[in-house]
């Protein structure tokens, strides 16, 4: 059997305000390796935002996606042309940028046949979900000017009275966990439209092999829901447009590309990064706003088209996955969870929780270990990364092996929170005896909030 452990790297962290529809405020996992798109609820309920400097990211030792570490095309690359001068923020996003948003109109056909239910003028509530990290939570922005609940008061005012929209946005997290959280936070409600948003991901392949398992869960569930990703970017143009892409070729899904849209003017001196967003990632209100309208542009034009698109001959029939479906089955697992079997919980007695969001998992306060069976292909974990100086590190030993070493210190950090990280793979799924154990030292403490298995 073919191993593949991914190594820990220092990356960067964003704290700033997480809100949530469906929770409260809250933080957890790991995003790119230069920076982190993070919105932080810290462990004493405060938020705050700071420059980002420490997260982790999930490698592999393949080579990046594009020669550029993730940024994207030139001038000439451009569907539409830049303006000719300053852009007013009243005016946003011009014509020419919600054209270049457009980066694939996608199959519409999923999409138009969940609008044709919307503007039914049936009663019984649309729902759409939208997945994403701290900027789909809405940090930086206030609540109304959220891009989230731009879309929903357009569809409210246009499309249906009754238009239910579920924020399952999370701060600093990538599409790493989202696919071990998608049943829980998305599915088990039955969204007619996901969209997906993760700037947090990197231009590699373990971030395509977790968008690929993600956008699969998706197009998979029953009620056959519409997927849509949402492409953001950095200030410096960095971002995992380029492989994201590649997942919605393969799936034929619709891409808009925030990144497309407004990067080409920002460069051009058309528009002011500080006006559109107060650090390197988070939109604020007007940025929120643009991104808001791109999207009602989408959805809008495809209403109108509804009498040309094809919904009777909807094939949900997936082709073949570019990347082995690696996270097939994905889930969190707990202390209830019937998935993972501890044969000696050790000194890991406490039962830790993070706000309300991962609850029941394994703490301990004296340092030692802790050891499980679980049946899998892959298993990570959702830990706490604390800034009080009293978390130390432990190494994960699977089947007798030394393979990873995760360190639970956040010393000088902007506020304690969960933080993802994958800490073995496999190329086949089999039974995995697991024994985590704290390094010692003056640092004893260290929360499990969740396993991540597939």
């Amino acid at each position: 059997m073919k191993k593949k452990t991914y190594s820990l790297r220092s990356a960067l962290a964003v704290a700033a305000a997480v809100v949530l529809t469906f929770s409260t405020a809250m933080l957890s996992g790991c995003g790119k390796d230069d920076s982190s798109s993070e919105s932080s609820g810290s462990s004493d309920g405060s938020s705050q935002t700071t420059a980002e400097n420490d997260s982790s990211s999930q490698t592999d030792d393949s080579e990046s996606s594009s020669d550029d570490g993730s940024q994207q095309g030139g001038a000439e690359d451009l569907k539409a042309p830049v303006a000719d001068g300053k852009i007013e923020m009243k005016d946003l996003p011009t014509e020419n940028m919600v054209t270049r948003s457009v980066l694939r109109e996608g199959d519409k056909s999923r999409l138009a046949a969940k609008l044709k239910k919307a503007t039914s003028g049936d009663k019984e509530m649309f729902k759409i979900c939208y997945l994403g990290d701290s900027i789909t939570a809405g940090s930086s922005a206030s609540s109304s000017n959220q891009y989230t609940n731009v879309l929903k008061s357009w569809m409210v005012d246009n499309v249906s009275y009754y238009i239910d929209c579920q924020n399952a946005g999370i701060g600093a997290t990538d599409s790493y966990l989202a696919v071990h959280r998608a049943q829980r936070d998305v599915l088990d409600n039955q969204p007619e439209i996901i969209f997906i948003e993760f700037i947090n991901d990197t231009d590699n392949d373990f971030y395509k092999a977790a968008m690929d398992s993600l956008v699969r869960k998706c197009l998979s569930a029953e009620n056959a829901p519409a997927v849509i990703l949402v492409e953001m970017t950095m200030e410096d143009g960095t971002c995992p447009q380029n492989i994201h892409s590649q997942i919605a070729e393969t799936y034929d899904l619709p891409v808009i590309s925030y990144h497309d849209a407004v990067l080409p003017e920002v460069q051009a001196g058309n528009i002011q990064w500080k006006d559109i967003s107060p650090d390197n990632i988070h939109p604020n209100d007007d940025g929120h706003k643009m991104l808001g309208k791109l999207l009602v542009s989408y959805i809008d034009s495809v209403i109108k088209d509804l009498d040309n698109i094809d919904t009777d001959n909807i094939s949900t029939e997936l082709p073949e996955s570019p990347t082995g479906d690696v996270y097939a089955n994905a889930q969190l697992a707990n202390r209830d969870s019937e998935t993972v079997n501890v044969t000696d919980e050790g000194t890991f007695t406490e039962s830790v929780d993070f706000q309300s969001y991962f609850n029941k998992g394994w703490g301990t306060r004296s340092g030692g270990s802790m050891t499980f069976e679980v049946e899998a292909r892959n298993i990570g974990f959702v830990y706490n990364k604390n800034v009080d100086g009293t978390y130390g590190s432990i190494v994960v030993n699977v089947d007798g092996e030394d393979v990873k070493t995760i360190n639970g210190d956040f010393p000088g950090g902007w506020g304690s929170y969960a933080c993802s990280e994958e800490v073995y793979s496999s190329d086949e799924t089999a039974k995995h005896t697991v024994t985590v154990t704290v390094i010692d030292g003056d640092k004893q403490n260290f929360d499990i909030y969740s396993m991540l298995i597939s």
